[in-house]
């Protein structure tokens, strides 16, 4: 038996076993004959065979002659060299045109016919007057394509206003700067196509203005100014190709957003790249925040930190708002791991990242505080201690020019020993090094129906998404790899 057991080790040995010097060998030395037929075409696929039919060895057990193998081997090795040219071609074809994106697919789910769906088309109808569509252009080619809606403004008649997302004309590699010699059209309700201008860009919070002359008054949209905090929404775009309109029903969710934006809210909303800049709108038809797009949710900004930056630009020629070095959550988005160790049940803000150095760093906070206060008010909400900064910038503004440092009051919970304490940073302007940073797609190509989808991730790393066939692009499963 021990014999026997050893004889059939060593056929199981030869039946695995491959040359190295084969794999040492180039694809391109495989002798033609074995990959072509007489008519110069290339062979039918074939693949290895370990049937019964295979020689046995003198234990009985089935292996195939390493000869049978070897050759098996060789010819399947030929047929990938002889295929990798047309996929190679087939890459370098889809390449040329990467910088006419193809996420931009439709989104809509409104119209099964439910009462619930039926209220929500009226709601979309109503809001959809004052949203457009915008696509921004670079040496004839097509950058990208967002969707916006058209803000009160104050000026003259023929030009109005259209809030969108400055991923529209932010360059590709993700910098907080526009896209040179952009060109922006915006596509209105009535499909007409107007040449549009860039009025306002803010790469912090990734929000734009375009501007667009038209004879005729254009239907504006109403801002709310207070912080939403639950209820149904919708959110709302327009299709540039066909100038439809879009529209995907939901509600908010107590969850933080993955984006680096501190003040982002999410709601349950399922859109796709089309709707990013779009209108979130409440019951009423105002809108409440402006859309960005992830796969299973709709991360947006608050209008109530939206209206302020505009007041800002309008007065000041820019935004000014304060760094305080740190990062935040409400206390409702923590998982239950987290609150354990804060043990605080009330309302405020956990730090989960100070900056070495900081004007919060030199005050005295650490990571685990939550912030309960600002200025005598609660910290309920993100974009509430976000528009609160804002409005204490403009506090320390005289005669349009900033006067010294800027200083925040806040109360604080201390993890360490669960105390109350009253601290004050004196912090600088915001500079453009501690922008947000903002997830930046770069091209999508589709080679053998698998959609592979390039961006960048926080401005460091590229990022390639392996999509396999989708008829819905945020419906389906992602896999992520990270090439530095």
């Amino acid at each position: 038996m021990p014999r026997a057991r050893d004889g059939e080790r060593e056929a199981r040995r030869k039946h695995r076993r491959v040359d190295c010097k084969l794999l040492a060998q180039d694809g391109e030395s495989v002798e033609r004959s074995q990959v072509e037929t007489t008519d110069g075409r290339a062979a039918p696929e074939e693949s290895p065979s370990f049937s019964s039919s295979s020689p046995k060895d003198s234990t009985g057990s089935d292996a195939e002659d390493p000869k049978d193998f070897k050759d098996n081997f060789r010819r399947i090795k030929a047929r990938y060299a002889a295929n990798r040219p047309n996929d190679a071609a087939q890459v370098r074809r889809e390449s040329k045109d990467c910088c006419n994106l193809t996420v931009e697919t439709e989104f809509c789910d409104i119209d099964d016919g439910s009462s619930r769906s039926c209220k929500a088309q009226k709601v979309a109808l109503l809001a959809s007057r004052s949203v457009v569509s915008l696509a921004s252009f670079s040496d004839e080619k097509r950058i990208r394509v967002c969707s916006g809606c058209v803000i009160p403004s104050k000026g003259t008649t023929d030009t109005a206003k259209i809030l969108t997302s400055a991923t529209l004309v932010r360059v590709l590699n993700a910098n907080n700067s526009v896209i040179p010699d952009v060109k922006i059209k915006v596509c209105l309700p009535n499909a007409h196509i107007l040449d549009g201008s860039i009025s306002m860009v803010d790469f912090h919070y990734n929000i734009a203005v375009v501007e667009v002359k038209y004879d005729q008054k254009l239907p504006e949209a109403i801002l709310v100014s207070d912080v939403i905090k639950r209820g149904a929404v919708l959110a709302i775009g327009r299709f540039y190709d066909h100038g439809g309109v879009m529209c995907a029903q939901g509600k908010l969710r107590k969850e933080a957003s993955t984006f680096e934006c501190s003040e982002l809210l999410v709601s349950s909303c399922r859109t796709t790249m089309a709707g990013v800049g779009g209108p979130l709108v409440n019951s009423d038809g105002h809108v409440v925040g402006l859309n960005f797009y992830r796969e299973k949710h709709t991360p947006f900004i608050s209008t109530s930190v939206i209206l302020r930056c505009l007041k800002h630009w309008r007065k000041y020629g820019e935004i000014i708002r304060p760094w305080l070095g740190i990062k935040y959550t409400p206390l409702e988005m923590l998982p239950i791991r987290v609150l354990e160790r804060c043990a605080y049940a009330g309302k405020g803000l956990y730090i989960s990242y100070v900056a070495k150095g900081s004007p919060a760093d030199i005050a005295g906070l650490c990571v685990g505080d939550v912030l309960v206060e600002c200025a005598g008010e609660v910290l309920s909400t993100a974009p509430k201690f976000g528009a609160m900064l804002l409005d204490i910038c403009k506090e320390h503004m005289e005669e349009d020019t900033l006067k010294g440092n800027i200083s925040v009051e806040v109360v604080v919970k201390k993890q360490s020993d669960g105390s109350i304490a009253r601290k004050t940073m004196s912090a600088d302007v915001l500079s453009e090094l501690n922008y947000y940073r903002w997830c930046i797609v770069l091209c999508v190509m589709e080679v053998n129906s698998v959609r592979l989808i390039f961006f960048t991730d926080w401005c460091t790393f590229f990022t390639f998404r392996w999509i396999d066939p989708l008829p819905v692009y945020n419906e389906v499963s992602e896999q992520f790899m990270e090439l530095v």
